[in-house]
């Protein structure tokens, strides 16, 4: 009766999810105390410095900020003070110093100063801080994470939407209710961090994408997809995937979509080329000083993953090599589905274990069961999903493997959505449909489950005292 009556009102399925979604997330910052977010001293030290330049020099074009005042001693004092309060140090694992450091330089590698990055998050934040005039160090800082709540709820309705399109109501219900249960995704969801803003440009992709394999329209689902690219390179490096992606949804559709789809979206493409270099161009300049702002990110992209030949043909050690892919993936792995605070608080093993083998059965269900005359209608989602779930993955490797630097899960949410999807529905393709309602109730009750031990068993204990 419950699935009936959900099914005659997806939008009531949807509001259900994003209550359960919203209500985890008054909870995490309800729980989790300031500054316990991978970088956020320094994200909010950037946004704090933007918000007292003048507001509309600032949005009008954000190349007019005077970044000689990047640096606030003062500031960065008042923010280690309140680390202290709120026992950063202690989480971290380390003693507090006994001689308190007078600004960031003093954290030794752990808090560094942001530069001259993207702007994109800042400029937002910065808006924000900026129009609700708040006096209090520790208001902003929550102000930014409320923000951050606000920009994950479009996030996750993307999540359904694209879902929704490709695999309908069911895998749909069932992916975003997995995201809405996600206890890594939702501590990033309350975080003082720009990656929350790249989240919400991959969710756009993967909703658009959808779009275009199912009939969508297809000029504005190519300007859309751009548009999310640009903001996400110019929020961070971490959303130059986002450029592979967007390049790889017209092939996708090209091979998987309706027939006539090629005479639409192959000029599409070079019209796509084209116009996002020229939308670029003038992003570079409002987001900064013009080609030298251009140059020098352009630089400090390149440096991932292609700063020399050397470190693409090294001399291999295979035994050294392995055992440094099996670290990466561990830990690559582990903290995207539950390793809090600064990587310091890990989900029990028992608990990493049963997802472990959940989500390699799911990628196998997907690569196998995918055959199945069943699945058939759903293959051109699966092709999507798998194309962008792909393309991240090859782009954490190549940036962070190559180059024998730690990559942390949280890198893998801009295919949230695709990701649950492939989950979802590769668990199920291992058993015959008629049992799939079974199937799909089973897996919610273990997440949920998995959820409840999360909170109780990590959070909880690390973080109320």
């Amino acid at each position: 009766m419950v699935t009936k009556f959900l099914r005659a009102s997806p939008r009531r399925t949807l509001v259900l999810i994003l209550t359960v979604f919203v209500l985890r997330g008054i909870l995490a910052i309800a729980i989790i105390p300031p500054w316990q977010h991978p970088d956020e001293p320094q994200h909010f030290a950037f946004v704090h410095i933007l918000a007292r330049q003048e507001l509309r020099p600032l949005v009008a074009r954000a190349g007019q900020i005077n970044l000689s005042e990047r640096i606030d001693l003062d500031l960065e004092q008042r923010i280690l003070w309140s680390m202290s309060t709120h026992g950063w140090w202690r989480h971290y694992g380390e003693l507090e110093p006994n001689s308190f450091p007078k600004d960031f330089t003093g954290v030794n590698r752990h808090i560094w100063r942001v530069e001259d990055p993207p702007r994109a998050y800042y400029v937002l934040g910065a808006a924000g801080l900026a129009l609700t005039n708040l006096d209090s160090l520790l208001a902003q800082y929550y102000l930014l994470r409320w923000m951050a709540l606000a920009l994950a709820v479009p996030t996750v309705v993307c999540v359904w939407a694209g879902a929704r399109r490709l695999f309908g109501f069911y895998v749909a219900a069932g992916a975003t209710l997995l995201t809405a249960l996600h206890p890594q995704f939702v501590l990033m969801s309350t975080a003082v961090n720009p990656d929350i803003l790249v989240y919400l440009c991959g969710a756009v992709i993967w909703w658009q994408g959808a779009r275009l394999l199912t009939g969508g329209p297809v000029a504005v689902s190519m300007a859309l997809m751009a548009f999310a690219t640009l903001i996400g390179v110019l929020t961070k490096r971490a959303g130059v995937p986002l450029v592979l992606m967007l390049f790889l949804v017209p092939a996708v559709a090209l091979r998987f979509g309706r027939p006539g789809t090629f005479r639409v979206v192959g000029p599409s493409v070079g019209a796509l080329a084209g116009g996002l270099a020229l939308v670029g161009l003038t992003a570079a300049f409002w987001s900064g000083d013009g080609v030298d702002w251009l140059t020098g990110y352009w630089g400090h992209l390149t440096t991932y993953p292609l700063a020399s030949l050397d470190m693409w043909f090294p001399p291999i050690d295979i035994h050294a090599r392995w055992a440094y892919f099996q670290r990466f993936t561990q830990g690559l792995f582990d903290s995207a589905w539950l390793m809090a605070g600064w990587l310091r608080y890990p989900a029990p093993p028992g608990w990493l274990l049963i997802i472990r083998l959940l989500t390699v059965g799911a990628v196998a269900g997907c690569v196998i069961g995918s055959r199945r005359p069943g699945m058939a209608q759903w293959r051109t989602g699966l092709a999507l999903a798998g194309a962008l779930v792909l393309a991240q993955v090859i782009s954490i490797y190549g940036g962070f493997f190559m180059r024998e630097f730690g990559a942390q899960g949280r890198f893998l949410f801009p295919v949230i959505g695709p990701f649950m999807a492939l989950f979802w529905v590769g668990i199920h393709s291992w058993w015959p449909q008629r049992v799939w309602p079974l199937v799909g109730a089973g897996l919610l009750s273990v997440m949920f489950a998995l959820d409840v031990v999360g909170w109780l068993g990590v959070l909880v204990p690390a973080y109320v005292r």
